[in-house]
């Protein structure tokens, strides 16, 4: 498991939203590029970016600005927001993107995200926003099609897809708690599947209850509890290691 720090670009800035709702938004800082070198500088192997005007707008209105990052980082970027073409994929992929997230799509155009999973297999990844469930689509303002969570993480592993990123829109940005042992249910219904787990990460207790389950977590997204000092990045990477190292000292 890693510690992927997030960054979801509103405006150009890095912010935070609170359950995903658009009219509670915090700033952490004006400059998303220099945000992302600092992350990387601290250690992190991937970062996670979401392009929150994309998400709502439908298209990938802050391009150009994450393709600034990208060329100024050397680890891992995943990035989702907006993407709703091969056109959108390829022009990040081009830019150096590593995973490619693909959220409302998979609802709302099963042909492309087929195509796209054909096409750049390991790059795509699910990502999977859900309230009480239920998928939550165009940046988490529309749950109209009632599509449980379950069954679209079912219908993409059944297309070739691999990687999943899993987020509880109840808990993030809310700083309550990561509900670990949900996540460790869904590894366990959909072996294979490597699952980064997103919403709610609030603490360091979070990041050893995922461990404790013993499951095969792929990664922890966190971004209120680090932009906030709850534990920064390095505590969050050592943690992690201590924790491996742990396991393998038992074994």
């Amino acid at each position: 498991m890693i510690l992927v720090p997030a960054i979801d670009i509103l405006g150009g800035k890095a912010v935070r939203l609170k359950k995903g709702d658009y009219d509670q938004v915090t700033v952490y800082n004006e400059d998303a590029v220099a945000q992302a070198r600092a992350f990387e500088a601290a250690g992190a192997e991937r970062v996670h970016i979401v392009d929150l005007d994309g998400a709502r707008d439908g298209a990938p209105t802050n391009m150009e600005l994450i393709k600034r990052m990208v060329a100024e980082l050397s680890c891992e970027v995943e990035v989702g927001g907006g993407i709703r073409t091969m056109d959108a994929i390829q022009r990040y992929v081009d830019a150096g993107v590593r995973r490619v997230v693909l959220g409302s799509a998979l609802v709302k155009d099963r042909a492309f995200a087929e195509e796209a999973a054909a096409k750049y297999g390991s790059v795509i990844v699910a990502g999977v926003d859900a309230k009480d469930g239920i998928v939550a689509t165009e940046g988490w303002l529309d749950t109209a099609d009632g599509v449980p969570a379950e069954e679209l993480i079912a219908d993409m592993q059944a297309m070739g897809i691999q990687h999943l990123v899993y987020t509880d829109i109840a808990r993030d940005g809310m700083q309550t708690g990561l509900d670990a042992e949900a996540y460790a249910a869904m590894a366990r219904k959909f072996p294979g599947m490597k699952i980064t787990a997103s919403g709610g990460l609030a603490t360091l207790d979070d990041l050893r209850n995922l461990a404790a389950t013993g499951a095969p977590i792929d990664g922890a997204i966190t971004g209120r509890a680090i932009y906030e000092g709850v534990f920064t990045v390095e505590e969050g990477i050592a943690l992690i290691k201590e924790l491996e190292q742990g396991d393998e000292n038992a074994d």
